[in-house]
C-alpha cells in the first residue's frame, strides 16, 4: 500500500529491507556523480542513520520510491530540514536504478512530493541546491515547477572538482498558479 501513488511510482515509508539496495545505489559512482555522496563506502553507521532520519524525526518526510509495475525500491524522496515556523524545506530526491533514467520517475516522485509539501503539509516553500553539472535533474525541478533562484560558487566538491550548486525553489503561490 503506498502512501501517495501516481500510475508509474508510489511512495512508501522506508523499511529496513531497502538497506542494502539503498547501499548499492550510494556505492555507485554513475548514481553518485554530481552529489557530495560516495566518497566513502557506505557503512551500516550510514544506514542506521538514513533509517532513524526518515522514520524518526518531525524535521524530515523521507518516502522510499517504488515502481509499481516491477514492484521495486529505486530509491528515496523527501522533505528535509522542515521549519513548521518558517513553513519551508527541503527537498531531496536520490533514485539509484539508474536502468530506470529517462521514464519520468524521478518527475513522478518529484511532484508528488511537491503536492504533498503544498497540499497535506501547508508549506510556503520547497528549496534545493543542485550541481550544475546534473542537467537531468534540473530538468526534472523545472518541469516540476522550481525556478532558479542563484548559485553558490564552487558549492558542491566531488572527485577531485568544485562544482557550482544552483539554488531553486517553489512557492505555494508558484504550486498553485499551475495545479
Amino acid at each position: 500500500m503506498y502512501f501517495k501513488e501516481n500510475e508509474t511510482i508510489g511512495l512508501r515509508s522506508l523499511k529496513k529491507d531497502d538497506l542494502d539496495e539503498y547501499k548499492s545505489f550510494l556505492d555507485n559512482p554513475k548514481v553518485t556523480e554530481y552529489l557530495e555522496m560516495g566518497d566513502r563506502p557506505t557503512t551500516q553507521k550510514i544506514l542506521d542513520d538514513t533509517y532513524f532520519e526518515a522514520n524518526n524525526t518531525s524535521e524530515n518526510i523521507v518516502f522510499a520510491v517504488e515502481d509499481k509495475k516491477k514492484k521495486i525500491f529505486i530509491g528515496t524522496a523527501g522533505l528535509y530540514l522542515i521549519n513548521w515556523v518558517a513553513r519551508r524545506a527541503q527537498y531531496r530526491i536520490l533514485l539509484g536504478n539508474i536502468n530506470d533514467s529517462n521514464k519520468g520517475m524521478g518527475t513522478g516522485a518529484t511532484e508528488l512530493v511537491i503536492h504533498y509539501g503544498f497540499k497535506r503539509l501547508n508549506l510556503e516553500m520547497i528549496y534545493l541546491g543542485v550541481n550544475e553539472q546534473n542537467i537531468q535533474a534540473i530538468k526534472v525541478y523545472e518541469k516540476s515547477g522550481f525556478i532558479k533562484e542563484g548559485k553558490i560558487r564552487k558549492f558542491v566538491y566531488n572527485n577531485g572538482i568544485f562544482y557550482d550548486s544552483i539554488n531553486m525553489s517553489i512557492t505555494r503561490e508558484d504550486f498553485f498558479k499551475n495545479n
